[in-house]
């Protein structure tokens, strides 16, 4: 999609909201479906479980609003962005690990307030924000990650687990 005129900008930013919705609308309708006991239980997503999944998809929209707050403050600089794939798994480990801590339904409630947040800045930024040259990197180029792509990757990798489950096969392990 082009993004270099603010009309292409405001289409892109019209895009982004559409899609933030609709790879939360799949998430929340495919786990709907899952029996609570197998959301639960440890190591089905590697070394997480589908409640940790979805802590990580809460942490991750949580950073996400901040950085959208830093944005809109005019403090881009204030960004803690992840430089290593080091620094990414110290930040899943540390959000997983107190998000395990938290019911199921908590952990919901915060994804959804999360998420409405994440909706409700990105939609009030101006299309100029998304190429900002005086930010790290332009929000056109991050946003897609924790906006809905990383989602969307872990649901397809819960939904292999759980075919793979009612089929009586083991998931093939990346």
């Amino acid at each position: 999609m082009a993004t270099r005129g603010s009309g292409s900008l405001a289409a892109w930013r019209r895009r982004a909201v559409r899609e933030a919705r609709a790879s939360r609308r799949e998430t929340l309708a495919f786990i709907a479906r899952l029996p609570r006991e197998e959301m639960l239980t440890p190591r089905t997503q590697d070394r997480w479980s589908v409640k940790d999944v979805l802590g990580h998809f809460m942490a991750c929209d949580e950073e996400t609003v901040r950085r959208l707050r830093h944005i809109a403050a005019g403090h881009p600089e204030r960004i803690k962005w992840f430089e290593s794939m080091a620094y990414a798994d110290r930040f899943n480990a540390r959000t997983v690990a107190r998000a395990r801590r938290l019911s199921l339904p908590v952990v919901l409630r915060r994804m959804a307030r999360a998420r409405a947040d994440l909706v409700k800045r990105l939609a009030r930024l101006p299309p100029g924000a998304f190429r900002d040259p005086s930010h790290a990197y332009p929000m056109t180029a991050w946003l897609p990650a924790p906006g809905w792509s990383h989602e969307r990757e872990h649901l397809a990798e819960i939904q292999a687990w759980w075919r793979s489950q009612r089929s009586g096969r083991r998931p093939a392990r990346r």
